[in-house]
């Protein structure tokens, strides 16, 4: 509280605590969240009047209080009142003076002769505002509770005549029509924070609840809260994994939305409200058409104290709203919970509607919510099975599980395709190849489809076994893999096909191609596929597409046309699908593969980054799995030594098993045995080869017929390592030489360069320095085209050895230019790399935590103790640690705090 004048002794002594209720700052809540910079904004010089205007739950009075607080240190007397909605002229005056007075103000007494001979109170109280010359300040709460005309008008006067040392803070749900702040908005001198504003950043989310968040974690609660700071104080007050209290803190939510939020609303308003969070946008015509009236559009806006909890959204040519997630959820649990029959009556209306504007998507999910299973039935039957869902990315509502009965599934074997489909894509890959082989069985191996023809049920058994592949569900060369591929060969090539269904299947051609390293067969499907999705109207297929040509372009060494089709990507779905995370991070991870296979991010910087946390996302394929993970157990290593790394890959290898993912068991055995080997752990590491049964042979391990070129290149690149660490340096040697053929034939550029530098680490480990420089001097004819130094820089010493070597040796030209420069990458320290993403004062911060706390540090360093855990917050996030004792052991793995003595 601000100290200031007590409340005058003549004041009856029964009024008291009514009148702090109202005039005293409130007392600072327990869990409170500082805002600075929005306190900076309010406090701005450049204007006079600053208006926080939100719905309720959006923290304006906290916000307000704060304010205040931060004046009252500065030495500003801040006067606050909370307005009442029985407030008029005289009663507004009155709790002025007393507000002005206990902020310690000079006004005269309110019950003084002097308020009635001054007729105009505003008046009064801006002569005294002025008289005492210093700055002071006026907080005014609940403003929208100010109807009275006199009331209104007395604070439009303050406002418009307020001296030079006057300024106001104002919260409402809404300002008064009648407050004039007109001439001061025209002027610049108002500042205006609205819930946009207000509400609680995806950024500062994990700050707000006090606890660290993956972020898969962050983007569920960033989309259920949307930063509405009242449902996640609710959320945060509530004991996170513990069920009871989940549901706890959602029904005092609801029971805050009923008594605070809808307080003023008349009944008949409320149940417009909990019928239109039924829908899942709030366009006026389908209101009007679902719940057959004609003024919807105005309803809306007969309720302005909901614009910062109705948000707009883009729909084809126009704009309609939407509810704010958890006010939708309220309203439509609200409404099954009073009244059952309309919660289905209005679902089902919105169905036929949505149906009628050709919105298939929208208009399931509505019939599925009405439980009718003959609409939900037809409406399925009416999109044509799996390829309406694969085209736009998204799935079937999962109500359709309920609908698959045996009969469904021997009658409409498209329609189990869809959700086998639907359950592979979101990780549940037993469960889809289980419904595989049941609708497999009842069709015949797919030769009969009572709903159709047989055409298009073996073009969605095509989709549904290509994404089995490319999840490493199944290998190549099994002889039903191939006889689908061979059927989807030739399924393409009638004429009479219908456009969507050839561009799926060039596109699953085109994926095929891609992972058999045969990219000009690929690339030729590709535009055929480009030819169909040129405008646009399919982001998410744009999507997919771009990641492909990007993964093509990628491998043949092709850096800057790969980052390209990346950037595009990512643009593509955060433009068009906002709400649909896991597209963007599958954008990030390829792309960082990229980066990181350029040196481009140190593995400090990717360390931070926490990508485990992505890892076990839904949606993953194994070429994301494959770089991802390539990159885990390199960081894991360099972090937590060779036995972290390998604990990393156990964790990831069970996730695989338990998903059914057997090409990414086999790419993450040979890491492993990769990383044996090098740690010369030998027989370790044939055992581990032989227990993941990885090829026996050399010609085994280089069959394209059997593995995809990732598969190839990651067991390859492990029986190169396997042959160094055993000095088996001739058939090392041989080995290398057919394995540079493969990867040259099929335009394997990372694969070359791979194998390049690993190969001159063997001849260097046999003493043949120039064999070494040879294979050097291949791995930099690709560098000088493609920039991929990773696989240099992670040779390290044997690098550096065999590069001063060759610069000593050879004439000046590109080749030297490029040695030179990837000397210089290796000749960075440990230390320099683990403090390339810290800044200065992080890295002050870091060296003083093993031996000082915080407050000491805070004296240390002359700054405050939030601000010192501002930086352990950041600290901790860059290493992945969870406290002090875990950054400070991390940070001495890497070099960026020295051993303990």
């Amino acid at each position: 509280m601000i100290s200031g004048n007590a409340f005058s002794s003549n004041t009856d002594p029964a009024l008291d605590w009514s009148l702090r209720q109202r005039v005293a700052v409130p007392d600072l809540v327990p869990g409170y969240f500082e805002r600075p910079a929005l306190i900076e904004r309010i406090m701005s010089t450049d204007h006079h009047i600053a208006v926080l205007k939100a719905p309720g739950g959006f923290g304006k009075t906290a916000l307000l209080a704060a304010y205040c607080r931060q004046l009252g240190e500065r030495g500003i007397p801040a006067a606050w009142l909370r307005i009442d909605a029985a407030d008029d002229r005289v009663i507004i005056g009155s709790y002025l003076a007393h507000a002005f007075r206990h902020a310690g103000v000079d006004i005269p007494e309110p019950e003084s002769n002097i308020w009635s001979v001054v007729g105009d109170r505003a008046e009064l109280l801006l002569r005294a505002i002025a008289a005492h010359a210093e700055p002071c300040a006026l907080a005014l709460d609940d403003l929208e509770q100010l109807t009275d005309p006199g009331s209104v008008e007395l604070l439009s006067a303050l406002l418009r005549n307020a001296p030079p040392n006057f300024c106001v803070a104002m919260a409402c749900r809404e300002l008064p029509l009648a407050l004039d702040i007109m001439e001061p908005l025209l002027q610049g001198r108002v500042v205006m924070l609205t819930a946009a504003e207000l509400r609680i950043p995806p950024q500062e989310i994990s700050a707000f609840l006090g606890e660290h968040l993956t972020r898969q974690e962050l983007t569920a609660i960033d989309r259920q809260f949307d930063g509405w700071p009242i449902a996640l104080a609710l959320h945060r007050n509530s004991s996170r994994g513990n069920a009871s209290s989940q549901a706890s803190s959602t029904n005092l939510l609801g029971n805050w939305i009923e008594t605070r939020l809808w307080e003023h609303l008349s009944t008949d308003q409320r149940d417009f409200l909990l019928d239109v969070g039924l829908l899942d946008r709030l366009d006026p015509v389908l209101l009007d058409e679902v719940l057959a009236c004609n003024d919807s559009r105005y309803r809306l806006q007969a309720m302005p104290e909901f614009d910062g909890l109705i948000q707009p959204f883009p729909i084809e040519d126009s704009i309609a709203s939407v509810l704010h997630p958890m006010l939708r959820r309220h309203c439509s649990e609200r409404r099954f919970r009073e009244t059952p029959e309309r919660f289905q009556t209005i679902h089902h209306q919105a169905a036929l509607a949505l149906e009628r504007r050709g919105e298939m998507v929208p208009s399931i999910r509505h019939a599925a919510q009405a439980g009718n299973p003959e609409l939900l039935g037809r409406l399925l039957k009416h999109t044509g099975g799996l390829q309406f869902w694969a085209l736009r990315g998204q799935f079937p509502p999962e109500e359709f599980k309920a609908f698959l009965t045996h009969d469904v599934v021997r009658q409409c074997p498209r329609i189990a395709l869809a959700y086998c489909w639907m359950l592979a894509v979101t990780d549940r890959i037993p469960e889809a190849r289980h419904l595989y082989e049941f609708t497999a069985t009842n069709t015949d191996g797919f030769t009969r489809n009572p709903a159709g023809d047989i055409r298009n049920l073996r073009i969605d058994q095509f989709i549904v076994k290509e994404l089995f592949f490319l999840h490493g569900c199944i290998p190549f060369n099994t002889a039903e893999f191939l006889s689908t591929v061979a059927s989807a060969f030739t399924i393409v090539q009638d004429d009479d096909l219908e456009p969507d269904s050839r561009t799926l299947l060039n596109f699953g051609l085109c994926m095929y191609e891609n992972h058999r390293a045969r990219f000009d067969a690929a690339f030729e499907r590709a535009e055929l596929v480009r030819q169909f999705i040129s405008d646009g109207h399919l982001p998410t297929f744009t999507f997919h597409f771009d990641i492909q040509l990007g993964n093509m372009a990628m491998a043949q060494g092709h850096v800057h046309e790969a980052e390209t089709y990346y950037l595009s990507a990512i643009r593509t779905i955060k433009a068009h699908q906002p709400n649909e995370p896991v597209f963007e991070v599958i954008g990030d991870m390829l792309l960082r593969e990229l980066q990181f296979e350029r040196n481009r991010l140190s593995l400090a910087m990717v360390a931070e980054m926490r990508l485990r946390e992505n890892f076990t996302r839904p949606g993953i394929t194994f070429a994301i799995h494959a770089s991802e993970s390539t990159i885990i157990s390199e960081i894991t290593q360099y972090a937590a030594g060779v036995d972290g790394a390998l604990a990393v890959l156990t964790e990831m290898t069970e996730y695989a098993r338990l998903t059914g993912r057997q090409t990414l068991i086999r790419h993450l055995a040979a890491l492993r045995v990769a990383m044996l080997a090098c740690a010369g752990r030998v027989t370790e590491a044939e055992r581990s080869w032989r227990a993941a049964a990885l090829p026996a042979s050399d010609e085994d391990c280089l069959d394209m017929q059997a593995m995809n070129w990732r598969e190839m290149e990651v067991i390859s690149c492990a029986r190169l390592r396997l042959y160094t660490a055993r000095k088996a340096f001739g058939a090392g040697r041989e080995f290398a030489g057919l394995l540079l053929r493969v990867a040259e034939a099929h335009r394997l550029v990372r694969t070359a360069m791979r194998v390049s530098a690993i190969a001159m680490t063997l001849e260097r480990c046999a003493g043949d320095m120039d064999a070494a420089c040879a294979h050097l001097e291949t791995f930099l004819r690709h560098y000088i085209n493609a920039d991929y130094a990773r696989p240099i820089v992670r040779e390290g010493d044997a690098s550096r050895e065999v590069l001063e070597r060759l610069l000593d040796s050879h004439p000046d030209g590109p080749i030297q230019s490029a040695a030179s420069d990837l000397l210089m990458m290796i000749a960075n320290t440990k230390e320099k790399n683990a403090a390339a993403h810290f800044t200065d004062r992080e890295l002050v911060v870091l060296k003083l935590l093993p031996d000082l706390r915080d407050k000491q540090i805070a004296t240390e360093l002359s700054i405050s103790r939030e601000g010192v855990r501002y930086y352990l917050r950041r600290i901790f996030a860059r290493l992945g640690a969870h406290d002090r004792r875990e950054a400070v052991q991390r940070a001495r793995s890497i070099g960026l705090l020295p051993q303990e003595s």
